[in-house]
C-alpha cells in the first residue's frame, strides 16, 4: 500500500465514523421484532468509497442497498464503477473501466461482528489480451466477515471462484483471493 493510499484510508475512517449515523443492523438497542416496521424503515444504505493515487491511480465507487429480514439478518443489492490506470515509467499508460452490480446477504452476531456472503459479477477489460477493447463478465464469489460500529464496516472476504480475471485476484501479493473492504451505513 503506497503512503498516499495510507494517508486517505487514515482521513477517511475518522471521517466515516465521524458522519456516521445510527447504524441499522448493528445497534443494540432494536427491537428485536422488526415486524411492526414499516418497508421504508427496513432499508439502509451506504457502501465503499476508494481511491489510490500514484503510478497506479484506482478510484472506486460501489453504493449498497439493503433490506433487514430481522435484527441479525439482511439481503441486498449493489452496484460497483472502478476506474483504473497504470503509469508506466516508460512506456504508455494503460485505463480502464470496472463496472457491474452484485446481491449479498449478511448475519450479524455478538452485536458488532458479522459474516457475509456476496455474489458479484464484473465487466472488466482483458488487458492481457491482443485485442483492445476485450470485454468478459467475471463471476465473483465472496464469503468472509468483519467488523461493524457506529455506520463503519471493515471485512475480510475471500474470492471462492477464483477467476484470473478477477480485478481482486492478487490484492495481498500473487495469487491471494483476499479483499479488504471498508465502507459505511445509513438509514434511509
Amino acid at each position: 500500500m503506497s503512503f498516499k493510499s495510507l494517508l486517505l484510508l487514515l482521513f477517511i475512517i475518522p471521517v466515516s465514523i465521524s458522519y456516521s449515523q445510527y447504524d441499522p443492523d448493528y445497534n443494540s438497542e432494536d427491537e428485536d421484532d422488526l415486524s411492526e416496521l414499516d418497508f421504508k424503515d427496513r432499508l439502509y444504505t451506504g457502501g465503499n468509497v476508494w481511491a489510490q493515487l500514484g503510478s497506479i491511480t484506482s478510484v472506486e465507487i460501489a453504493p449498497i442497498l439493503g433490506y433487514r429480514i430481522s435484527k441479525e439478518y439482511s439481503i441486498g443489492v449493489g452496484a460497483k464503477y472502478n476506474y483504473y490506470r497504470v503509469n508506466p515509467r516508460l512506456g504508455s499508460a494503460v485505463s480502464t473501466s470496472i463496472y457491474g452490480g452484485s446481491i449479498f446477504t449478511r448475519y450479524v452476531f455478538l452485536d458488532q461482528f458479522v459474516a457475509h456472503a456476496e455474489f458479484e459479477t464484473l465487466n472488466v477489460e482483458l488487458l492481457n489480451t491482443r485485442k483492445t477493447g476485450d470485454r468478459r463478465w467475471v463471476p465473483i464469489g465472496l464469503i468472509g466477515g468483519g467488523y461493524l460500529n457506529n455506520g463503519l464496516q471493515v471485512m475480510l472476504l475471500y474470492d471462492v471462484i477464483g477467476d484470473r480475471n478477477s480485478p481482486y485476484y492478487g490484492s495481498f501479493g500473487d495469487d491471494s483471493r483476499v479483499y479488504l473492504r471498508v465502507g459505511f451505513l445509513f438509514n434511509l
